[in-house]
């Protein structure tokens, strides 16, 4: 490990789920190790990770998120990878629960109660880095153009930096995908799977993901990598892909420079002597 007091700068997923035991992502201590070592073969040294909250479907608490989480950190620290920087945070589905959530967030509300359920905003909403990051998910299947804008406002006027999780997998985005220009008028960035550009198929996540990322409408390319069956972390593959494709300038600002900013700050975002290289 280069020691200057920041971080070796690797590649950066900012969206998976690997930690066990808490949403439909790894099942075990055995495969989130597996997944963490196959990150950091592929050269992944900032690893968030985020774990599902869908009211009615991922409902963990995040007491029990963050201790799974810190025994993997905890087993990192005991391996020669201990220079992966781990973050946890949450894939957020915007519905009523998280709008509570984050209006509770905004007025600095000790608790606020949902469907007879006592929460604490400022420990439900967990962003990461310096700036203060958050997943938001939408709906793959209804058209959500006014959500959009309210969640999104929502999450920046309280202070936080929203990213739309796998924007190309949004029916409004497919459809039409300057709708990502309003999505950044009021504060987001835009976060693309590793799998949708990297599919064979013509499928419209495919298609879309593309387009966002031609025309440069893409801010971050991440894994949301699941398991060690059909939804793998090919990190290192959609880098070497983008660096072909579109340049090395692009691949390191889609999945290394902007998240790393985020995270550290641009100070160390533009650190290129940190630079670790990525082999063809």
């Amino acid at each position: 490990m280069i020691d200057f007091g920041r971080p070796v700068i690797g590649l950066a997923d900012i969206h998976c789920h690997i930690v066990p035991f808490v949403d439909d992502g790894a099942e075990d201590y055995e495969e989130a190790h597996e997944l963490i070592k196959d990150e950091y073969s592929q050269g992944v040294r900032t690893l968030a990770m985020t774990v599902h909250l869908r009211y009615g479907m991922f409902d963990t608490p995040v007491s029990k998120a963050e201790k799974h989480f810190e025994k993997l950190k905890n087993w990192l620290s005991e391996t020669d990878m201990n220079d992966m920087e781990l973050f946890i945070s949450r894939e957020y589905y915007c519905d009523e629960r998280f709008e509570m959530l984050l209006d509770g967030y905004a007025n600095d509300s000790d608790e606020v109660i949902f469907d007879g359920e006592k929460l604490v905003p400022k420990e439900e909403i967990r962003p990461f880095g310096k700036h203060k990051c958050i997943l938001l998910e939408f709906s793959s299947i209804r058209m959500q153009d006014s959500e959009f804008e309210i969640f999104i406002k929502k999450a920046s006027q309280a202070g936080l930096t929203p990213i739309v999780a796998h924007a190309e997998r949004c029916p409004a985005v497919q459809d039409r995908p300057t709708i990502v220009y309003r999505m950044k008028e009021h504060g987001a960035l835009v976060q693309v799977n590793c799998e949708s550009l990297l599919s064979k198929t013509d499928s419209k996540e495919s298609q879309t993901a593309q387009g966002l990322v031609k025309h440069k409408l893409a801010d971050i390319v991440s894994s949301d990598c699941h398991n060690l069956r059909d939804r793998l972390p090919e990190v290192r593959k959609c880098y070497l892909l983008l660096k072909k494709k579109y340049g090395i300038s692009t691949a390191d600002d889609l999945m290394r420079e902007r998240a790393v900013s985020l995270i550290y700050g641009d100070e160390v975002g533009n650190c290129k002597e940190l630079f670790v290289d990525v082999k063809n």
